[in-house]
């Protein structure tokens, strides 16, 4: 669903926040307010994604890939987007009319847009744990007007900055299947301090699940803060959910059997081939598979094993990143030659004994 633009307040109420519903195998992230005439919350907008799939927007691809925004480039479009409504805000002299605050808004939710919504066109969203720093500002702007300032929303922002890096520890050594088959297990092995708490406010309620061909009423949680929608995330992963890291975004994604699954349901909107565009990593990366068997062979581990110990010694000073950047991109080069068989995996294995990269 795309950002719908309103007419007046009262379409989206007071004490808005935002709410997330998980319910086979997908996440529903619902803007709720309060009606001004009656306890009814009113729901004004909602958002879908793949179970897993906001959490790995955030976290980032594990490795560079050409067209996917890695970590620092996801919190910088999400910076640039907050960067952009906070000073549309700021520019205007007096948001204190209704009228005022409906135009406000409106222009709010066409900036955010972009944010949530893909380039190719697709029914899911994406990044939707920034979408409470969006609606905090909005909220902000209905109960204060030009007197609004910034600081709740400022602190959601850290937050995500905070929890792009715990949140990725908690994929690879809790949920990530290859790695861990009992997240549980995997809980109780781990330095606690370095994933979110469990810990959580909010109430739980049902909501109404509309975006699905036979509306029903699904569990839905209704958070404090924003603290609490990542806690009860986490705690709700451990027990019904695995991880898998997309063989082909290199994103993490949540999966919920104990199937072989290696591809994610994320829409491609830029690709080395353009005939992917468009396409799902799940569609493209199970003919890749089919044809040449891309992510279980030995050419792939022989790769993935000298590229995480190149990846070592560049965090360890070892490399420059440039040096790095340069290897990595040639790396891939000679893999994707051997997956093609051009050359042999004799010869992949040479290169990389030639090519070790250590200044």
């Amino acid at each position: 669903m795309k950002f719908t633009f309103i007419h007046s307040l009262e379409e989206l109420g007071t004490d808005l926040r935002v709410g997330v519903s998980l319910n086979n195998g997908k996440e529903i992230y619902y803007i709720t307010g309060i009606d001004a005439d009656n306890p009814d919350r009113l729901v004004p907008m909602s958002f879908t994604c793949s179970s897993g799939v906001a959490m790995g927007d955030l976290i980032g691809p594990v490795e560079h890939i050409d067209n996917i925004p890695d970590p620092k480039e996801i919190i910088s479009s999400i910076e640039e987007t907050y960067s952009e409504i906070k000073s549309l805000v700021l520019s205007v002299d007096s948001i204190d009319d209704p009228i005022d605050k409906v135009k406000i808004i409106n222009t709010i939710l066409l900036i955010s847009e972009r944010l949530f919504t893909s380039k190719v066109g697709s029914t899911e969203n994406r990044n939707l744990l920034a979408l409470p720093l969006i609606v905090e500002v909005i909220s902000g702007i209905i109960k204060s007007g030009s007197k609004y300032n910034f600081k709740k929303s400022d602190k959601i922002l850290a937050s995500l900055k905070k929890y792009q890096k715990s949140l990725s520890y908690f994929a690879e050594e809790v949920m990530f299947y290859e790695k861990n088959s009992d997240p549980a297990i995997a809980l109780s092995k781990i330095d606690w301090n370095k994933i979110p708490s469990f810990s959580y406010s909010g109430q739980t309620t049902l909501m109404l699940n509309s975006p699905y061909s036979e509306p029903k009423y699904v569990e839905s949680f209704l958070p404090e803060t924003f603290d609490d929608l990542i806690s009860y995330l986490c705690s709700r992963y451990v027990q019904f959910s695995h991880f898998q890291c997309c063989s082909n975004c290199r994103r993490y994604f949540a999966f919920a059997t104990d199937s072989k699954i290696k591809n994610c349901p994320r829409v491609i909107e830029t690709a080395r081939y353009s005939k992917d565009i468009g396409k799902t990593c799940f569609d493209v990366g199970r003919l890749r598979s089919h044809v040449r068997g891309l992510y279980s062979d030995e050419t792939q581990v022989l790769y993935q094993r000298n590229y995480k110990a190149t990846f070592a010694r560049k965090k360890k000073g070892q490399v420059s990143e440039d040096h790095f950047a340069a290897w990595s991109e040639v790396a891939r080069a000679m893999r994707d030659l051997c997956l093609a068989g051009e050359i042999s995996y004799d010869e992949l294995e040479k290169w990389f004994k030639d090519n070790y990269l250590r200044e």
